[in-house]
């Protein structure tokens, strides 16, 4: 009776972690780092960024997701951008590593209205320790099966409308249904397609206070399409500290960072919930590290024109 517990409870364990692995990396990150939502924000920011993430799912649970992420994207011209991402997910036996470039082009409209329209392309490795399995659940079944190591192509696109503070994008940061099949040629798991919504409004309210909320609307694709939702409202006080106060559908969230030293970016967040796994363990840490590079700032003298007089120019 108590093996058939434990396996029951390692069975469940495996399936918790298992889904957890055919969905996208969980962050937190889209509250100082945008271009995490979609590729479609990739530029917006109108200067180089680049930032570094690790994430540390149900502390004090062995075998629990972990998550590492670099990213970086910036404006090319005045209506293109690019950017990249290389992501490390650990959860359990799975393994995933993914790499993607993505591009974006920014239609303006007069008006100040903006359309953004990105595009990211990729390859994503992922790899099932079968014998870690067997180790764990004591299965000499499993432990006669070899690892699983599969690479398939990743994609991701994504609409983005803009006017002043207000943003509104949908996209899927994921399009491909792609199966993850062992040395026969056999499925092993899928990974799903996922959509997003999101919707922002950044407002200041004098020189020192501003907020920048975020809600935001996650559709991953199992048998039906389950729904995940969550609301951020970073407090940011002369763009330089912030509090970011998360609300999940299965969990809180708060965040705390600032820019410490010239255009360096620090951002700590911790997650909590009562029920499920979360609950029995010691949260979720996430730690950002980033860089912004400085906007370039525009002159108010015009350039010379060697058709007009001198003085016509100098009195412009």
């Amino acid at each position: 009776m108590q093996n058939k517990n434990i396996f029951l409870a390692g069975s469940l364990w495996l399936l918790a972690v298992s889904l957890f692995a055919q969905q996208l990396p969980l962050s937190n990150q889209y509250t100082i780092n945008k271009f995490s939502l979609s590729p479609a924000y990739a530029g917006t920011g109108e200067s180089f960024e680049i930032f570094g993430t690790y994430r540390n799912e149900w502390m004090n649970i062995p075998g629990a997701p972990e998550t590492k992420t670099i990213s970086a994207n910036g404006l090319i011209c005045k209506k293109m951008g690019l950017g990249g991402s290389i992501s490390s997910q650990n959860a359990g036996i799975f393994e995933n590593l993914s790499a993607m470039a993505s591009y974006a082009y920014h239609a303006k409209f007069s008006g100040g209205h903006t359309l953004s329209f990105g595009l990211g392309l990729g390859l994503l490795e992922s790899h099932v320790n079968i014998a870690g399995a067997a180790g764990q659940m004591n299965d000499p079944v499993a432990a006669n099966n070899a690892d699983v190591t599969d690479m398939v192509f990743d994609a991701g696109f994504g609409i983005l409308y803009r006017f002043k503070g207000l943003s509104a994008g949908i996209g899927a940061p994921r399009v491909l249904t792609n199966k993850i099949k062992n040395h026969e040629g056999k499925n092993v798991y899928m990974n799903n397609t996922q959509e997003v919504i999101n919707l922002g409004y950044k407002y200041s309210f004098n020189n020192d206070w501003t907020i920048d909320p975020v809600a935001k609307i996650d559709l991953v694709k199992q048998t039906t399409f389950d729904t995940y939702y969550e609301v951020a409202v970073p407090v940011i006080y002369k763009n330089r500290i912030w509090v970011s106060p998360i609300y999940k559908k299965t969990a809180m969230a708060f965040g705390i960072g600032g820019i410490p030293y010239n255009n360096f970016i620090f951002n700590y967040s911790y997650e909590f919930s009562s029920a499920g796994g979360m609950g029995e363990s010691g949260g979720t840490h996430e730690i950002t590290i980033g860089w912004r590079m400085s906007a370039k700032k525009k002159s108010d003298t015009p350039a010379p024109d060697s058709k007009k007089p001198y003085y016509q120019w100098l009195n412009k």
